[in-house]
This record gives C-alpha cells, structure tokens and sequence, in this order.
C-alpha cells in the first residue's frame, strides 16, 4: 500500500514538472513569436510589397486586443475629433498616427495604470474611411480607391480596371496641397520607383493619354493606331499597322491632314513613290490623319476633309508594340 502510495506521489510530481515545462516552452514560444512580430512589424494597413503604413483617420474602425486577455478586446471607431475612447484607458488620439504608434501607446497606458502587468498588445484596421487614392484619366473605371492592401500605382491602375486603349506611358500623382507637388511615372521606365512607384493617401493620379494616328479611306483596316512605346510612326509604318492598302485606293491621290496651332493643314502624298523611296517617308506626329481615296471618289472637298475629321473621332482604337 505504502509502495503504491509513493508510486502515485512521484507521479503527481513529475506531472507537475512537466506541466510547469510545458508553461515554460509555452511562454518562451510565445515570447519568441512576439519578438519574431516585433522585428518584422509593419503596421497592418502595410502591404508586403511596400512596407508603408497608412496613418488612421476618422472613420476607421479598429479592433483591440490583450493577448490572454479576452475581457480587453474592443471594436472602436475613430472619431470626428481623431480619438478612440478604450476601457479602462478612456480617450487616445490617434489621427495621423500608424496602428504601431497606437499599439504602442495602449501598451504605455495599460502598465502605467497598473492594469495588466506586461500586456501584449495587437492592434488591426477592419474597416477604414479616408485612406483612398483618386485615379482620372485613360483609367476603364475612374474613380477613389482604396489603399488597404497596396500602395503602388500598377496595383491601383489593375483595381480601376486597367488602361483605356488610348492611355500613354506618363502617368502624374500630385500629391498634398499646401503647396501640391506633381510627380511624374513613366511606366517604360526599368526602374521600379519611376514605372512603378509608392502611392499615398490623398493622391491624386491621372493616366495620361497617347498619341494617337489615324489612317482612314481604301484600307483593310482603318481606325486609329497609339503611338504608345513609339515617338511617331511614319507613313509606311502606319499603313502597314492597317494591313496595307486595297486594290482600288488611289495611291497617288493620298493625303496627311495635320492641325497646327488650330489651323488645319492638308498634306498631299503620293504613296506609290513613298513606296518606291522616291519621296520622303514622312514622320506622323500626334493626331495626323492619313486619308487613302478610293480610285472612284479621287480628290477632297470640303465638305469630305470635315466628314473624315469627324469619322476620326468614333473609329477604332488600336494599340500596337514594338
């Protein structure tokens, strides 16, 4: 009897040994996580593209939590005046600042007030208010857009739906107001931070658009071509982006219509000697419009030069690569 009771004494013990190592490597993988989090904290509106962090403003609803302290957890919402009123803590400003600084301070509070002895503090943005970016321009779908989950400029174009079939390569972000600076992106560019680079609440992004060329008459494929990677094309070029001429244009009866400083001119071309390099392949600039006549309807009016500026303008956009 005597040998069965120490049995079971010696096996209270070390249970309770193992417990208490449990506890221990419990707290020391909780300490480790802690320190691992702390090491490699961003605030919880960063993005792991960009690491930024995104100040809190009214509206923001954020959700509070003690770590083995369910009691303190709370859902609060930013105010109009930039405060958060907590338990037991009562009222924080925290407009301006990242959900670490407020982490941070709900932490100070907690041990000054003498109300958790070492509190382990998480502070997550569930909902947000005024952390938009407003994208115009060559955009499917302008418009404000948040920046909860990323903050660089292709991933707010992608949100907005991508590019219009008229956008171009320069893109400006003016940002702040007093005074505002303007930023401009190329989107060519092989450096990350000028094709690509960080967006901030309040920005204001326009996608500008590209030049675009127009070849309209006897072709297989009239509509209007984006210069895009290109600084201009010339006439072969662009005749050939529009599959070439058909059999009854009047190639010699070609013409470029150019607006210069709003005044209108008309360019006569002979494509047969272009084709022959016997005339200069003209350079198209922004805007041009090369009309190819059919051998029937030989010449240009008036009244037909205003029918094609006015056809440009509704005809089919293409984008075309190097």
């Amino acid at each position: 009897m005597f040998r069965q009771l120490s049995l079971l004494v010696l096996a209270s013990v070390v249970s309770f040994g193992q417990a208490r190592e449990s506890r221990a490597v419990d707290a020391d993988v909780r300490d480790s996580l802690l320190s691992e989090n702390a090491g490699n904290a961003k605030g919880t509106l960063s993005t792991d593209v960009t690491g930024v962090s995104v100040a809190l403003g009214p509206g923001d609803l954020l959700e509070i939590r003690v770590f083995d302290t369910p009691e303190l957890t709370q859902h609060v919402r930013v105010g109009s005046d930039g405060k958060v009123r907590l338990a037991l803590i009562g009222e924080i400003p925290v407009q301006g600042a990242s959900p670490d600084t407020v982490q941070s301070e709900i932490t100070r509070k907690l041990i000054e007030g003498h109300f958790v002895k070492d509190p382990q503090v998480s502070v997550f943005v569930t909902e947000y208010a005024g952390q938009v970016a407003y994208v115009t321009g060559e955009i499917a779908r302008p418009g404000a857009y948040p920046l909860l989950r990323s903050h660089r400029l292709k991933d707010l174009i992608s949100a907005g739906g991508g590019f219009t079939a008229r956008a171009g390569n320069r893109v400006s972000i003016e940002r702040g107001s007093a005074p505002a600076r303007t930023i401009t992106a190329d989107l060519n560019s092989k450096d990350e931070d000028q094709s690509n680079p960080e967006i901030v609440p309040g920005d204001n992004i326009t996608v500008s658009q590209s030049g675009v060329v127009y070849v309209l008459g006897d072709v297989e494929r009239a509509g209007g071509f984006v210069l895009d990677r290109r600084s201009s094309l010339s006439v072969m070029q662009v005749l050939a982006l529009a599959e070439g001429t058909r059999p009854s244009a009047s190639l010699t009866k070609a013409s470029l219509i150019r607006i210069v400083e709003g005044n209108r001119q008309d360019i006569p071309l002979n494509l047969k000697r272009i084709l022959k390099s016997q005339s200069p392949d003209l350079q198209l600039q922004p805007g041009d419009i090369l009309f190819v006549p059919g051998s029937v309807t030989r010449g240009l009016g008036r009244r037909s030069i205003e029918t094609i500026l006015s056809t440009a303008s509704g005809v089919a956009i293409y984008r075309s690569y190097r």
